[in-house]
């Protein structure tokens, strides 16, 4: 994994998909700050966290139409 890779977090594997930037090392550890992809629907409150890097999985950027798929489900579920 480096800086820019496009992730997902593996507790939240549909909603929390995003890149990550300014990797460092903590306790022994890398660990990331990941940015929520802006087309999620909660992405203006989500605030940019640390995850280690072995709580993410790289993947593909999702289609417009994937995000918007998800954000139907995340709606209807709330």
């Amino acid at each position: 994994m480096q800086n820019g890779s496009y992730v997902y977090h593996e507790m939240a594997p549909k909603t929390r998909r995003g890149t990550i930037t300014d990797g460092e090392t903590h306790n022994g550890k890398m660990r990331y700050i990941f940015h929520l992809d802006s087309r999620f629907s909660d992405a203006v409150t989500f605030p940019e966290v640390y995850f280690y890097d072995y709580e993410l999985v790289e993947c593909e950027r999702p289609s417009d139409q994937e995000v918007a798929a998800i954000n139907k489900l995340v709606k209807l579920g709330s």
